[in-house]
């Protein structure tokens, strides 16, 4: 019953849906894991069927957030006993890879030859009772081998298509349509490393961005798409790529070049390039970083931690806007404040004065910070690593994460339960 309300809003319309409609059911599907307890999160996708070719992050991504929820999610994996290469990046959880664990809990494993009549007949078979197909192969490789969304949807009408590249589909792209991308090369693609490294030397975002926020994109698109066919009746096709994600994100510079013919400064580091004071100062000890983002909280910092009330009413402070125009002077200014008394002292004082502030962490930091949260994930061997929780509560509790497939650990079960 907690999914009900869910499903008024997503449900498919009682239209037909090749051999497999069946009338009173939430989802093409009728296969789903089984229902959460009482005192357990609600999973909302519950009965819904995502069959996805994937690898690497970012369709992985957006589908592991869909089983997160409750949606049944068969991986379909290359027949050449590895499947997805993302599993042999590292050895790190428990010996398996990072990434693979990370964005592909709570999947079935389903290694196939889409050369092979028998092995495509299969896979008919299971998007005849599908709800999403997700694709981030190659530009081109899911059509020569007879699965374009196109012809999917052609096919099963009502089936939502999500294709993942690396710079769009040809009209979008145009040259760039059929070129492979790997996240690191459309962060340079995108301005995105110049921003973020030294003015002669761009430089890599720590985490894979690109995958990430294009994973994030479609999982939402996803998610509209079911309400699209609850309206409509009708599958719909969504076409995602790492740079338009990336593109999106850049909207803000990309203003600000348009504007002055200049773009942001490079190379600030922690410094935020259009908003002051927002950077790291040295203390008595480790960096802090403090955050100020409008008059009044300027007014507090001046006068509750720098001791300097007159500073608003300074000409070359008294905007966002001349205070970037005058961020050296200001600079000093903080700095002194901040080594004129110890560490503790000064944390105390931005507490009290509730102007933000971080502490610049590391890895161990960061594993030792109170406000992250870990759940356990079962990993094939029968282990489990600690996962970080996904970011978003439902009524208060973290969820229950799935465990993390075997290479082909579901195909025995999965070739019987589809068989002709």
């Amino acid at each position: 019953m907690r999914t009900l309300a869910f499903f008024r809003c997503v449900a498919r319309p009682r239209l037909p849906h090749g051999a497999s409609a069946a009338a009173g059911r939430p989802f093409a599907s009728s296969c789903s894991s089984s229902s959460s307890s009482s005192s357990a999160p609600p999973r909302p996708l519950e009965g819904m069927l995502v069959v996805s070719l994937e690898q690497a992050i970012a369709a992985p991504y957006c589908t592991s957030r869909l089983a997160d929820a409750g949606a049944r999610v068969i991986k379909i994996e290359r027949k050449d006993g590895r499947g997805d290469f993302a599993r042999g990046y590292d050895r790190f959880a428990n010996g398996m890879s990072c990434q693979f664990v990370w964005v592909n809990r709570g999947k079935e494993s389903l290694p196939l030859d889409l050369k092979a009549p028998e092995d495509q007949a299969l896979l008919h078979r299971i998007l005849d009772k599908a709800d999403v197909w997700v694709q981030n192969m190659v530009p081109g490789a899911t059509t020569r081998a007879g699965f374009g969304s196109e012809c999917l949807r052609e096919r099963y009408p009502r089936l939502i298509t999500c294709d993942i590249s690396g710079y769009g589909g040809e009209r979008a792209a145009g040259s760039y349509w059929d070129m492979k991308a790997y996240d690191m090369l459309v962060q340079a693609e995108s301005g995105l490393s110049a921003l973020s490294g030294k003015p002669d030397w761009p430089t890599r975002v720590g985490v894979s961005v690109a995958d990430i926020s294009c994973g994030m994109f479609c999982h939402a698109s996803v998610l509209e798409a079911l309400l699209y066919v609850k309206l409509s009746g009708r599958g719909c096709a969504i076409d995602t790529s790492l740079f338009s994600s990336l593109a999106d994100w850049m909207t803000v510079p990309l203003f600000h070049y348009e504007a002055d013919g200049k773009g942001p400064a490079v190379g600030h580091g922690l410094r935020h390039p259009s908003v002051q004071p927002y950077a790291a100062y040295e203390t008595s000890g480790d960096p802090v970083l403090i955050s100020v983002q409008n008059e009044r909280e300027f007014a507090s910092l001046c006068e509750g931690v720098l001791s300097r009330p007159e500073l608003p009413a300074d000409e070359r402070f008294s905007c966002n806007v001349a205070r970037c125009q005058n961020s050296e002077a200001l600079d000093e200014i903080i700095q002194a404040a901040f080594l004129a008394v110890d560490r503790t002292t000064l944390i105390a004082k931005l507490r009290e004065h509730r102007i933000a502030y971080g502490e610049v962490n590391g890895m161990r930091g960061f594993s030792q910070h109170p406000a992250l949260t870990r759940v356990p994930v079962a990993l094939p061997d029968g282990s489990t690593v600690q996962a970080v929780a996904p970011p978003s509560r439902i009524n208060g509790e973290p969820r229950e994460l799935r465990p993390v497939p075997g290479y082909g650990q579901h195909e025995d079960a999965i070739r019987k339960e589809f068989a002709a």
